[in-house]
């Protein structure tokens, strides 16, 4: 099982789980999955989702390592599920130390391993689609490293607004990576001035 695609067949098979009980489970579109499925996408934004919903390994299923089935013994230190997490705008997200939740007035559940800096944001415009679509909520974790093929929430170019991207490493160099094929400049460099203001841990697609 050489792709994502390939690895979640097999895990919906062995659960004996439909892809439209999936989507269902993780509030996202059955083509959203279909799509998965396909080996077309390299990533997607909902791994630690259907890991948690198919009780398998986050890391097998977008990865390939180790193995299928979950370790009981291997939960992430200093992590704990909170009940509510803060959704804030995008302006708040490129200063996100400076949150205070007595400003907050929407707060959506997490289901994933977080820390207690993680918040909410809703997505605006299409860049980063069919992963993640306009409206869709996703849950950033300012405590967790980004990795190449990571999507992050960063500031750059002395902007107060943070913006959503892929963030690609090759070597010393570092991009930003618009996922949607049909975006015009879909990568750009990331500037010496950039600040990461977190990494995508889940996201919930709000249903109509």
């Amino acid at each position: 099982m050489n792709n994502l695609g390939e690895r979640l067949k097999h895990a919906l098979s062995t659960r004996g789980m439909a892809q439209t009980k999936l989507a269902s489970e993780i509030g996202v579109s059955q083509q959203s999955i279909q799509y998965l499925c396909s080996g077309k996408a390299q990533r997607s934004g909902n791994t630690a989702s259907i890991a948690r919903v198919l009780n398998i390994s986050a890391d097998w299923l977008e990865k390939g390592i180790g193995r299928m089935e979950v370790d009981p013994e291997n939960v992430l230190p200093n992590y704990k599920v909170l009940s509510s997490i803060p959704l804030i705008s995008w302006v708040q997200a490129g200063h996100w130390a400076d949150i205070h939740l007595s400003d907050v007035e929407t707060f959506y559940p997490c289901p994933e391993k977080h820390s207690q800096s993680t918040y909410s944001l809703e997505v605006k415009g299409e860049s980063m689609s069919p992963d993640f679509i306009n409206g869709e909520i996703i849950f950033v974790d300012p405590e967790v490293e980004a990795r190449n093929g990571s999507c992050v929430v960063i500031r750059q170019n002395g902007n107060t607004e943070a913006t959503f991207k892929q963030l690609i490493i090759d070597g010393s160099q570092k991009y930003l990576k618009a996922l949607n094929p049909n975006w015009p400049n879909p990568i750009i460099e990331m500037l010496p001035d950039a600040v990461i203001c977190g990494v995508v841990i889940g996201s919930y697609r709000k249903r109509n």
